[in-house]
Formats: C-alpha cells, sequence, structure tokens
C-alpha cells in the first residue's frame, strides 16, 4: 500500500463575527443620533400648557375687526373739471364737469390696523380759486386751495 499524505488538521479556533460588530456599531450610533436630537430639542415649557397645546402666541392671530370709515370729499370755487376721487378697495372715480360746492360722502369697510389713502383732484374751470377738503370720520385730514386760471388742486393723505 502505499503511504497516506499527512493532511493538516482544520482550525475551529473564532470565527470573524463582522456581521454582529457592524450591527452592534449601526445601533449605538441610531441611539447616539437619537439622543442628541432629543436633548437638543427639550420643549420649552413656556411655549406649551400642561396640556400639551402650543401657547397663545403660537396661535395664528384672528384677522383684525372691521371698522366703517365715512369720508366727503369736498370742492369750493369758481368750477371744477376733471375731478378724480379714491373711492373703497383702492378703486378710482372721475368726474368731467361740476358746479361748486361740489360734494360726495362714500362710506366703506376696512380692517381696524389697515392704511387707508384718501384723494381728490381738480382742475379750476375759470379764472379763480378752487379748493379741496377731505374729511374722514368727521375730522378734516387734507385741505388745499390754488387760484388762477386751470390751476390743479390735489388734497390727499395716508391713515393708518
Amino acid at each position: 500500500m502505499g503511504i497516506v499524505p499527512a493532511v493538516e488538521p482544520v482550525r475551529k479556533g473564532r470565527r470573524h463575527h463582522s456581521g454582529s460588530i457592524a450591527l452592534i456599531a449601526g445601533l449605538g450610533v441610531v441611539l447616539a443620533v437619537g439622543l442628541t436630537v432629543l436633548t437638543a430639542h427639550k420643549p420649552d415649557p413656556a411655549s406649551s400648557t400642561l396640556t400639551g397645546t402650543p401657547a397663545a402666541d403660537s396661535l395664528v392671530a384672528p384677522p383684525d375687526p372691521l371698522v366703517t370709515h365715512n369720508v366727503s370729499y369736498q370742492l369750493t370755487g369758481d368750477g371744477a373739471l376733471n375731478i378724480t376721487y379714491v373711492t373703497a378697495n383702492s378703486d378710482i372715480a372721475q368726474v368731467t364737469r361740476a358746479s361748486t360746492p361740489w360734494s360726495v360722502t362714500l362710506s366703506w369697510q376696512t380692517p381696524e390696523h389697515g392704511s387707508l389713502f384718501y384723494s381728490l383732484t381738480a382742475q379750476d374751470a375759470g379764472p379763480g380759486t378752487l379748493s379741496c377738503r377731505i374729511v374722514v370720520d368727521g375730522a378734516v385730514v387734507s385741505e388745499r386751495l390754488v387760484s388762477g386760471p386751470n390751476a390743479v388742486v390735489r388734497c390727499s393723505e395716508t391713515l393708518s
């Protein structure tokens, strides 16, 4: 018979557990990130009540209540041409010719804390004088006087 070659015995030492190590390392990273997020975003006691609802200052504010304003545009003098004035919602109205005294009173609603723009422009129809006045809620807010042929008078005001 012949000689049987010797075979080195198979070592049954430790196996590498690279999969388990990677899993444990990944879980460690997830845990570290989670703890960092939780500690960085602690709820502020002033921003919530005991029931967990947001503080009042973080809620959307209700719209301002509407207020009615009355505006009177007035012209006095020798007659007026090309009268232009601002109406509700910033619309423009025009009158081509009017005898004086001339006036129009308008009423519209706006938010309580909104800005309002009032304007009245007219051209003198004669050689004399022409004056304009804007009265808002009973108070004169703008007043002007011009003289001379075809002079243009303009009253305007922005109120907040």
